[in-house]
């Protein structure tokens, strides 16, 4: 009876695994803002496409596959912002998260941005769309802030992610995701005193 447990001193994230999580988070708001700029972009072209041409239905596979591209680049980026955020706990699972998510992440935009140099097909081809009236159109229908957040959000995701999961590969960070056995709590009877 009368006897209670003093707390003890919590492990604070060292500077190291905070600009991580800076990274990690802004790396995540970035794949978010990409992808709802990138909506936007398909949006306007397939206004653009149907306005130019005569309708078709061979834009619902492509607007489907990217609707779940979408929708996986976004929970991506939702997941990046939690684990940034639980990185900060000390919990070396997380940290192997991370680095499983942001690997995985990494791979998969380097695999989008290299078949953005594959060239497309030039010229016209017989019987099909006007593809110069269709960019015409779509580039007066884009709203101006879709280019520079796109462009921005690709220059800040995979760069601040990469950033990131390497920090946590750092011994500084090895040092505050190691395992330490729980210190015992310090029993105080009344009129005991505590030296801290």
């Amino acid at each position: 009876m009368g006897e209670f447990a003093v707390p003890t001193a919590r492990r604070r994230a060292p500077a190291l695994v905070v600009a991580s999580s800076v990274l990690l988070g802004g790396g995540g708001l970035a794949r978010i803002a990409q992808v709802a700029a990138e909506a936007v972009r398909q949006d306007i072209n397939l206004v653009a496409y149907e306005r130019v041409s005569p309708a078709t239905g061979w834009t619902a596979v492509p607007m489907v596959f990217l609707m779940g591209v979408g929708l996986v680049v976004a929970l991506a980026g939702a997941g990046l912002i939690g684990l940034a955020v639980a990185n900060l706990g000390g919990a070396n699972w997380t940290r192997v998260v991370t680095w499983v998510v942001g690997g995985t992440t990494l791979t998969v935009a380097a695999g989008w941005w290299l078949l953005s140099l594959v060239p497309a097909p030039d010229g016209p081809s017989p019987g099909t769309t006007d593809w110069a009236a269709v960019n015409a159109l779509a580039d007066q229908l884009m709203p101006g802030w879709v280019d520079p957040v796109l462009t921005t959000s690709g220059i800040v995701a995979s760069p601040a992610l990469l950033v990131a999961v390497v920090l946590l590969a750092l011994p500084p960070a090895n040092d505050f995701y190691r395992r330490r056995r729980p210190e015992p709590s310090v029993v105080v009877y009344p009129g005991a005193t505590v030296q801290v």
